[in-house]
């Protein structure tokens, strides 16, 4: 489900009508029919259907129509909840609760990010939340937050041999091309460019820059800062090229360019890429972690999925702009 985060943008929406196939009459019987169950936890079909409509919208029309998105959301809706049902058994088992002091802290956090009070409503409306329902969802994410705190708290620190082997083993990642870093004036003509260039050997080139540069660099007196060589190529020429001010032609321009430092290729060492490293490995260990606890939480959980009850709600979409 998506989560509201920020002001919701606008333009192209699906307008839809999610149903159950056959008989307009089976719906009353139907609608509150678990499509699946973990332990005490139920996902009605009406739950089921306005959640597969809600993740929809954010398809354009032919898309949403797609049997294959269809199925894919449909699948998706049943792993969410069935993780989310798990979740909170094991949230409840550890006494793991959000009170509600620090859920209204949250939610006037996250309120404040909308300009006003009905700018936040129609994204809620855009949605298809009432406040409540939004309100618990935030409730979930604070609990959920917690669980993976909690979880990731057998999670040992990587060793330094840890952190060696994975920087040789990947050491090919580390390597750096030869760069250079540049400054540059872009200009639209070549009549432009001669006279700028003349005026360069009397004047500073961040300040030419700011006053005749047409790219969004010229703010910042040209600085483009470091290029690896083979990245662009219309600046390959420049890492053989002699001292003082380079012409380049490009798409963009003529560039008039000052190369400022030049790099060697290299290797970065073990200490500048240690943090990124870490991160890497703890993510690995708790990814390792979650899939562990996941599996203890299913074999000890008893769940219930109905796919004739799943497929046989069915999408209508209707396409509009805004």
């Amino acid at each position: 489900m998506k989560f509201l985060k920020g002001p919701a943008m606008t333009g192209l929406f699906i307008l839809m009508t999610v149903g159950l196939a056959g008989c307009p009459s089976n719906y009353q019987r139907l609608s509150k029919k678990p499509v699946e169950q973990v332990n005490d936890h139920v996902l009605t079909t009406k739950e089921f259907a306005n959640q597969l409509a809600r993740k929809l919208r954010n398809f354009d029309a032919l898309a949403a129509k797609d049997p294959n998105n269809i199925h894919r959301i449909k699948e998706e809706i049943l792993r969410d909840f069935l993780v989310k049902s798990l979740t909170l058994d094991w949230a409840r088992s550890q006494s793991i609760v959000v009170s509600e002091n620090s859920l209204d802290k949250e939610v006037d956090k996250l309120r404040a990010s909308y300009p006003d009070d009905l700018s936040f409503r129609r994204a809620l409306a855009q949605e298809n939340l009432s406040f409540s329902e939004w309100r618990e969802e935030l409730r979930y994410v604070m609990i959920e937050r917690e669980v993976f705190k909690k979880i990731n708290e057998k999670v040992k620190a990587p060793s330094e041999d840890e952190i060696k082997r994975y920087y040789e083993d990947r050491k090919d990642q580390y390597k750096r091309k030869e760069r250079i870093y540049i400054r540059q004036v872009v200009v639209d003509n070549e009549a432009k460019a001669d006279a700028i260039k003349l005026d360069l050997k009397t004047k500073d080139f961040a300040e030419v820059a700011k006053k005749f540069s047409i790219t969004p660099e010229s703010k910042n007196g040209g600085v483009v800062g470091w290029i690896e060589k083979g990245t662009v190529d219309y600046f390959d020429p420049l890492f053989s090229a002699g001292s003082g001010v380079q012409t380049v032609k490009s798409p963009f321009g003529v560039h008039l360019i000052k190369v400022e430092k030049k790099a060697p290729a290299s290797t970065t060492p073990l200490e500048e890429v240690k943090p990124q490293i870490i991160r890497a490995l703890k993510a690995q260990r708790e990814q390792a972690e979650y899939v562990a606890w996941l599996d203890a939480q299913l074999r000890s959980s008893k769940v219930l999925k109905d796919y004739d009850l799943m497929n046989s709600i069915s999408v209508d979409t209707r396409g509009t702009n805004d």
